[in-house]
């Protein structure tokens, strides 16, 4: 049967972590609260398809879960194929822990020095999108929109922009 007591102690840590009772986390993840009190005191196993729904209803991974790794979160698919992709980032980015998007104009000149740190787009449709932002996000954060507003209207956004590769053959001039 082999040794499943790092599972147990995992499943438990984690069900706790969530702050779920028994009957909850058994719920979320397809079992009874009498099989997870079993699983987490080490006298049943789960089958691989609860240790597969553990670990994707609660973002772990399976080899953190039985214990042959201790990097407990599953790392994103990093791959960013739309503009879309690159839209979601930002919006990630945008209030995270030490990191905010400030914007703002300004011309510099060729030998005028900033601080700042920026992102340059080659193409048309980055900047657009970037300027309706500035205004949608200054219009939720003076209140004028809720959350929910903002929200729909980001849904909104990643939908228009879903389809556009960020793979185009647009060659930026050598000059900028």
């Amino acid at each position: 049967m082999g040794d499943f007591h790092i599972l147990a102690i995992r499943i438990k840590s984690l069900r706790t972590e969530l702050n779920l009772t028994q009957r909850q986390f058994a719920e979320k993840v397809g079992c009874t609260a009498a099989t997870l009190s079993a699983y987490e005191n080490g006298s049943k196993s789960p089958s691989l398809e609860i240790v597969k729904n553990i670990a994707d209803k609660c973002n772990v991974s399976i080899d953190w879960l039985v214990g042959l790794s201790n990097q407990k979160r599953v790392a994103e698919d990093r791959h960013i194929n739309t503009l879309s992709d690159v839209i979601d980032i930002l919006f990630k980015l945008d209030g995270s822990i030490n990191f905010r998007i400030e914007f703002f104009t300004r011309e510099v000149g060729f030998d005028e020095y900033i601080n700042d740190v920026g992102i340059v787009f080659f193409d048309e449709i980055f900047p657009n999108f970037m300027i309706e932002w500035k205004k949608m996000k200054e219009l939720h954060d003076d209140k004028t929109i809720d959350d929910d507003l903002y929200s729909l209207w980001m849904e909104k956004i990643l939908i228009k922009y879903k389809d556009i590769s960020t793979n185009n053959s647009f060659i930026p001039d050598p000059e900028y």
